[in-house]
């Protein structure tokens, strides 16, 4: 069975993200190389012993093993929005002012929320499913 994935147009910053799961390492390292079968993974990440992860190579993407929604999972994935959002800002040229991270502070809040709503609609479609919620 083919995982969830939602794609997040980021418009504003001229970037996208995608979030993935349920996946295990071997599931998500096989569902890449079917998305992007011209790209070589850069120090594809480990899943093995993680909930989630993120991967900040060619393509920006989040692993999730599985989702529920409880405080743990929401942490989890807060953490993993910030180095997304580290690595776009990074990539756009983007350095804040020591003690004035505003712009991270809110690219992760919305990226969470993004991603939070797309989960709450896409949990309730088939496996396989490619949406892009709430536009």
């Amino acid at each position: 069975m083919k995982p969830h994935e939602f794609y997040l147009d980021i418009d504003f910053w001229d970037d996208h993200c995608l979030l993935v799961w349920p996946v295990n390492q071997q599931q998500a390292e096989d569902w890449y190389k079917e998305k992007f079968p011209k790209s070589d993974p850069e120090d594809f990440p480990q899943l093995v012993d993680g909930d989630m992860v993120s991967y900040c190579g060619n393509k920006r993407i989040i692993f999730m093993r599985e989702w529920e929604t409880s405080v743990e999972k929401i942490a989890f994935l807060a953490h993993e929005c910030v180095h997304i959002a580290n690595h776009i800002l990074l990539d756009k040229g983007v350095r804040e002012k020591k003690g004035q991270d505003e712009t991270l502070a809110y690219f992760v809040g919305y990226l969470m929320r993004r991603f939070l709503e797309a989960i709450k609609q896409i949990e309730a479609m088939p496996l396989g499913d490619v949406r892009t919620v709430g536009e």
